[in-house]
């Protein structure tokens, strides 16, 4: 009787660690989407008035573009997270090595973001983020 009890045991302890094994392999095939758009878009935490006010602090013009007096945009892609974190940080088009490399900087010190929200539930979104390099 003692030995059908540890069978059986046995038997329910395997096929548990199988069904979970197969859930897990299920769960890892589902590739994550990133959105392009949602009904509701990735905002800056306090909108695009706190966005500007934020880049006017942070950024600082890099010597040599100052130096040679370049000006223009940046344009960064970077994928809001459903927590809101950012992630991806991608520059689609480039003014300068240097400016990048500043655009990229104060975008990793960018607090966390609202996420996008597609029929109210958090996804993550694909945002592009336009940074100007302007001489004063």
């Amino acid at each position: 009787m003692l030995n059908i009890k540890i069978l059986l045991f046995l038997f329910l302890l395997f096929n548990a660690g199988i069904s979970f094994s197969q859930k897990q392999q299920k769960e890892n095939k589902i590739q994550r989407q990133i959105l392009s758009s949602a009904t509701h878009m990735p905002e800056f935490p306090g909108g695009v008035a706190a966005l500007k006010t934020f880049l006017v602090k942070s950024l600082k013009y890099p010597k040599k573009a100052y130096n040679d007096s370049l000006e223009g945009k940046v344009l960064a892609r970077i994928v809001v997270e459903p927590n809101g974190d950012i992630t991806n940080i991608e520059i689609i088009e480039s003014l300068s090595p240097e400016c990048d490399k500043e655009t990229i900087r104060v975008i990793k010190k960018m607090p966390d973001w609202n996420p996008a929200r597609q029929n109210g539930i958090p996804v993550a979104c694909y945002y592009e983020l336009p940074i100007i390099f302007r001489m004063k």
